[in-house]
């Protein structure tokens, strides 16, 4: 096993990101939009060059909304669903989409993905890994896979403010207990809740609360029970919210705690994220037909530097 780190992406939030950072006005020699493949390839490549891993993951959405998390919460992503039922995003970022899986694919890159599993719990399943790891999102909810051998790189300010969140930083940006990981943040998160995610959160519950609730208690059933409890130091409004939210708060733990349900990965490519063959014709047939053959090369350029499989 390599000794060197394990970068792995959440594949799909950076898309997204560089779509919506990147102007429309940049598109291929038919016109058709490549903002979000050329935003995902110099952003890939900038983090590889930033931190040299070995071993590089693209993690990618089976499910973007399982069955299983809108069983626990239906109100789960409920106001992206589009009129056909799959996720509303912009028309033109699925077939850049697919521009981007098949330079991965024609780079060497790794892809990797499970059944009923969104990309945040392939990242959790690549995290437990006994090595190095590097997370790089821009979702929030993910610090909790934060760890003594898991950093995660948080882009969700952009990629100028990039930041390296370890268990020691998670605990003091949102003022958390501090523990030998970040796993606390998944109850933060449940508390103060995220309206991108469908997460009411607990009424009356904000920010500074949550984190005085969790340093005093220390995790959700902690809380709980300090809520049932009439000797405890909670005050009778916070008692009362969080016996109001008592159901909420045990459907949604489910929903953002990772690392609770076991996926069997599947993967595109070496499973330890060593670079594969490289496909310079097909890289070089992509980069003239979407117009990007640049920010591609750069990306090449820049993961030459992982091991080879």
């Amino acid at each position: 096993m390599s000794q060197g780190p394990l970068m792995v992406l959440d594949s799909a939030g950076l898309w997204f990101r560089a779509f919506h950072s990147v102007p429309e006005k940049i598109t291929g020699p038919d016109g058709a939009p490549a903002n979000a493949v050329r935003g995902f390839c110099d952003m890939v490549a900038v983090l590889v060059e930033e931190y040299s891993p070995s071993g590089l993951v693209a993690a990618l959405d089976r499910q973007w909304r399982p069955d299983w998390r809108v069983e626990l919460l239906p109100s789960y992503k409920a106001h992206r669903v589009g009129d056909d039922g799959e996720e509303d995003a912009p028309a033109s970022l699925a077939p850049q989409v697919n521009s981007i899986r098949a330079v991965l694919s024609a780079a060497g890159i790794t892809q990797a993905w499970a059944e009923d599993a969104e990309a945040d719990d392939v990242l959790a399943e690549l995290s437990a890994r006994d090595r190095e790891v590097l997370v790089v999102t821009g979702d929030r909810d993910l610090f909790q896979l934060a760890s003594p051998s898991t950093t995660v790189v948080y882009v969700g300010a952009g990629m100028k403010k990039r930041r390296a969140y370890t268990p020691a930083v998670v605990a003091e940006r949102f003022d958390l207990p501090e523990a030998a990981d970040a796993g606390v943040y998944a109850d933060y998160a449940v508390l103060v809740g995220d309206a991108s995610d469908g997460l009411p959160g607990v009424a009356g519950v904000g920010a500074k609360t949550a984190a005085t609730l969790l340093r005093e208690y220390g995790d959700l059933d902690g809380i709980v029970a300090a809520a049932t409890d009439p000797g405890s130091g909670l005050t009778a409004r916070q008692r009362s919210s969080v016996l109001a939210g008592a159901d909420y708060l045990d459907a949604a733990r489910g929903v953002v705690r990772l690392g609770g349900r076991v996926f069997e990965l599947e993967f595109d490519g070496d499973t330890d994220g060593r670079r594969g063959p490289v496909d310079d014709g097909r890289l070089d047939e992509l980069g003239r037909a979407i117009g990007q053959a640049r920010a591609i090369g750069r990306l090449v350029e820049a993961t030459a530097t992982l091991e080879e499989a």
